[in-house]
């Protein structure tokens, strides 16, 4: 694969906005997981995780995306929510050109999402704005699409409306990663370092 053609990108949001929901629906996009053996959360793989509904560790897999006829991988970080594992998701842009920025449309912006943000902003990534949850009786498409123009600094033709939990928007959302997201940096200098330690605690602990 060229270094051209990928694409590192992690999804941020404020908890239950529905990051985890919108990285399920990209693997099903890119045929990365047969329907048969999807369930909901599926990167949530600790057993915490799938009881509470909440990202803690960040995940990655890699997706093969055929677009206008060229290859492209493009490797998704899902990254928690919860203000208590800003660390997770701070390594997790570090490995990334590019964020997806989900914010809910029946909650709007909220603490998270600004935390979030600014850990993206520091990277130095691409963001893209998505709002999501847009088929809910109460969703405030409008409100929330001025909240983040008008708070956040972006223009509306940014801005993709998502359903997550409808498929609405994703194919849209996966072409906007791979046409705005740069490729990864290259760096003909600098000699590889990496500190690498993970911790589960089992049964018989």
């Amino acid at each position: 694969m060229k270094r051209e053609n990928i694409r590192n990108f992690s999804i941020i949001a404020h908890i239950d906005h529905g990051k985890s929901t919108i990285a399920d629906r990209i693997l099903e996009l890119t045929n990365a997981v047969e329907k048969r053996d999807m369930k909901s959360q599926l990167l949530d793989s600790m057993e915490l995780e799938r009881e509470r509904g909440i990202t803690i560790k960040l995940n990655a897999v890699s997706l093969n995306y055929n677009y206008k006829g060229e290859d492209y991988l493009l490797n998704l970080i899902d990254t928690p929510g919860h203000v208590d594992f800003t660390y997770e998701v701070s390594r997790s842009l570090a490995a990334c050109e590019g964020a997806i920025l989900v914010v809910d449309a029946t909650q709007g912006i909220e603490a998270q999402t600004f935390a979030n943000l600014y850990l993206a902003m520091d990277n130095d990534l691409t963001i893209i704005p998505i709002i999501n949850k847009i088929d809910l009786p109460n969703a405030e498409v409008d409100r929330v699409k001025k909240e983040i123009i008008d708070t956040l600094g972006f223009n509306e033709d940014d801005i993709i409306l998502c359903s997550a939990k409808e498929g609405i928007g994703i194919k849209e959302l996966v072409e906007k990663v791979i046409e705005v997201v740069p490729s990864p940096r290259k760096n003909e200098t600098d000699k590889l370092q990496a500190l690498i330690f993970d911790s589960q605690k089992g049964w018989y602990n």
